[in-house]
Parts: structure tokens; sequence; C-alpha cells
């Protein structure tokens, strides 16, 4: 929010935004009419919210690329959503004047990511803010599967068993799209993973440029 209205947007958020679920969760256990009904639900909300009362729709930006893909397929043809790194990259990044960190840091394409075939414009964004930046070629998923990393953590400690030997020693911090993703990356790699909107409004602060 503070990068939207940082770069001269009005964002409006849904109402009831925190009751709303896009129902990822209930599809990936099977739950397909139950999640349906949650992603219906949110539709509504996002429907609503995006009206520009002229007939048309304002964009919908989402913060979590699991959620942007499912109601981007959910919503096909319907309305625009974006995935936080999209829109940043075609709507912030000419409106924000950014001073670049001289890294490295780590960065991981998560699956939805690589399924969304936005890839590039994460690393387009990524590259605006760090002076280097670190994919370890090793790790393609982090092996998190949306919450089953809280119940079965074997699964992301055999997913990143060779993100270690691939991060540098002066690689301190990493940035991905998703926050189950980076809860997982955090516990492997003992360095704080984070969203990319959060690289993105620090060298974005007017304090931070010289």
């Amino acid at each position: 929010m503070k990068l939207l209205v940082r770069a001269g947007y009005a964002p409006r958020l849904p109402q009831n935004f925190d009751k709303l679920c896009c129902g990822q969760m209930l599809a990936s256990k099977g739950m397909a009419d139950e999640a349906d009904s949650m992603a219906e639900a949110l539709a509504n909300a996002l429907l609503k919210a995006a009206d520009d009362g002229q007939g048309g729709l304002y964009p919908i930006i989402m913060d979590a690329s699991s959620c942007s893909v499912r109601m981007q397929e959910y919503l096909a043809n319907r309305m625009t959503i974006m995935d936080f790194h999209e829109f940043a990259h075609d709507a912030l990044l000419p409106r924000l004047i950014i001073s670049r960190k001289p890294g490295p840091i780590a960065l991981h394409i998560n699956c939805c990511v690589r399924h969304s075939a936005s890839d590039a414009k994460l690393r387009h964004v990524v590259a605006a803010c760090v002076e280097s930046f670190i994919e370890p070629a090793g790790v393609k998923c982090c092996g998190f599967g949306g919450d089953r990393g809280f119940v079965v953590p074997e699964l992301n400690v055999h997913a990143l068993r060779k993100i270690n030997k691939e991060l540098p020693a002066n690689c301190q911090e990493g940035i991905s799209t998703n926050r189950t993703c980076e809860i997982g990356l955090t516990s492997e790699t003992g360095r704080p993973y984070r969203s990319i909107a959060y690289l993105l409004e620090e060298c974005s602060r007017i304090d931070h440029i010289k």
C-alpha cells in the first residue's frame, strides 16, 4: 500500500478483505467445491471493489503468487488480476526513484511464478533494486507445498538440501513472492526471505537515496 501511494496511485481494498480467501488451500486438498465457493466470494468482492463507476474495472493486484495464479485462472476473461511483481514491473518502476543495494541477494522463483511465466518480470524488478543477485541452480521448488511444510517439514528440508552450498557467505537475505515459500527458505538457509515488495519499498525510500 505504501509503495502504491508513493508511486501516485490510490489503492483500495475490497470490503471485508480480512475474511476473504482464494480457496487455494482447499483446492490443494481436493476440496474443489469448497475452494470454488471461497473463490467466488472473493471474485464478487474484487469485482465490486474494481468498479471504476464508468462501466470499466481497475486492475486487481494480489501479493501472493499462489493466490494470484488461482484467481487469474478463476477470473479469466472477466477481469485483470496481476501478481504484485507484474504490476511493479509494469506500473511502479517507471514512477519510482530507486537506489540500488550492492547485494548479493538470493532470488527464489517459486512454482507459481514459473507457472505464470512471469519470472522475467520478477528478475527485472530485482535487478532494478540490487547490483547482484543469485538464483541457486539446484533449487526449483522449495518443497513447502502450500501449507504442507508446516506439518511435513521433511519436504522442505529435502527440496532445499542443496541451497546452502550455492549461497555465498556475503549473501545475507533472500527474495520471493509467496509467504510460505519465504518461511521455508528462511528456516532452511538461516537468511531472512521476504517479498519483493519489501525490497522495492526499501530501495525507493527518499532517505535511502544518496
